[in-house]
């Protein structure tokens, strides 16, 4: 049985937090979540239940404002989060439910998200005990990524992109480089998202924050960086890791 994988002292939160799965799973709202109003009424119920309060007018799903919303359908969840404390692998998860791996990830990091606000002893228990050790796919593509990073940043001489010469030269601490035969410069990470990207020297440390799970607010205070800095970054290195192929860490390093 389940409850027997979860320590005595988290059964409380556990229970709660399956009673939340419940309501989300049966679609059975309490109060607006706007201004918490009781009084709402459903305007209509496909694909799902989705209502208008009476108070504020305004109009909500069981999922809005938490980390579920659009992710149908939620009985998907429930099963996710068992199979993962039953330590079961994202493309077992993936199998047994015929869904690709991304979707998989992503609601698991909805489930994390959700717990580290409302069960916050239930999310270190989850995330240390069941998440510590990424699954082969994601920490094959983790390393891919470090590899390619560095391989850019300690780059001496690419080929010149406009004359196909070899004999370039670095120009600053990026990417961009000085042709010395038809001298043109030019940038290797031009026309991708990290382009304009500063603080090359931060790239593998902000990486590394991104796969821990950390948050903005965490990787902010480590890095000393500002907050729209970091969501910046985040968006970015989001499509980079998807144009590598890398889309499986990609979502894992999504908004948090």
């Amino acid at each position: 049985m389940i409850y027997e994988l979860v320590p005595n002292e988290l059964h409380d939160e556990f229970k709660a937090f399956h009673h939340d799965l419940e309501k989300i799973t049966l679609q059975h709202a309490e109060a607006c979540p706007f201004c918490k109003n009781t009084k709402f009424y459903i305007i209509r119920s496909k694909p799902i239940n989705t209502y208008r309060c009476k108070n504020c007018h305004k109009y909500f799903t069981i999922s809005t404002n938490t980390p579920f919303n659009r992710l149908m359908p939620y009985n998907w969840l429930e099963i996710i989060f068992n199979n993962r404390i039953n330590k079961m692998s994202y493309p077992e998860i993936a199998n047994k439910l015929e869904i690709s791996i991304a979707k998989v990830i992503r609601r698991d990091r909805a489930i994390i998200s959700y717990l580290q606000t409302h069960y916050p002893s239930l999310y270190q228990w989850y995330t240390h005990q069941k998440q510590a050790k990424l699954m082969p796919t994601l920490a094959e593509q983790y390393n891919t990524i470090k590899a390619r990073v560095t391989t850019l940043l300690n780059e001496q001489n690419p080929t010149c992109i406009h004359c196909g010469a070899n004999e370039t030269t670095k120009v600053g601490s990026r990417t961009c480089y000085r042709c010395k035969r038809c001298r043109h410069s030019f940038n290797l990470l031009s026309n991708t998202s990290l382009n304009r990207i500063p603080k090359p020297e931060l790239w593998l440390p902000f990486i590394d924050l991104l796969v821990s799970g950390a948050n903005n607010l965490q990787i902010g205070q480590t890095l000393n960086l500002h907050h729209d800095t970091v969501r910046k970054w985040r968006s970015a290195w989001y499509h980079m890791m998807k144009d590598w192929q890398c889309e499986a860490l990609a979502i894992w390093c999504k908004n948090k």
